[in-house]
């Protein structure tokens, strides 16, 4: 299993938070107190503009024919 980069064990940590209402987010060794759900929101939005949410893209393209047929 490959290893979690520090952004995505943040953005683990604050979905986590999220979803069951925990404002006090311990992740890395650090602890994070957020004063509301949008703050926590805030900070899953930074995290993934940061890289944590990263999605490997492929290039499509296609072959052209070159020359005469």
């Amino acid at each position: 299993m490959p290893e979690i980069d520090n952004y995505q064990s943040e953005l683990i940590q604050l979905r986590a938070g999220l979803g069951s209402g925990v404002v006090t987010i311990e992740s890395n060794g650090r602890r994070k107190t957020y004063r509301s759900v949008g703050e926590i929101e805030q900070a899953i939005k930074y995290f993934e503009r940061l890289g944590g949410n990263r999605r490997r893209r492929r290039s499509r393209f296609r072959l052209a024919s070159i020359g005469s047929e």
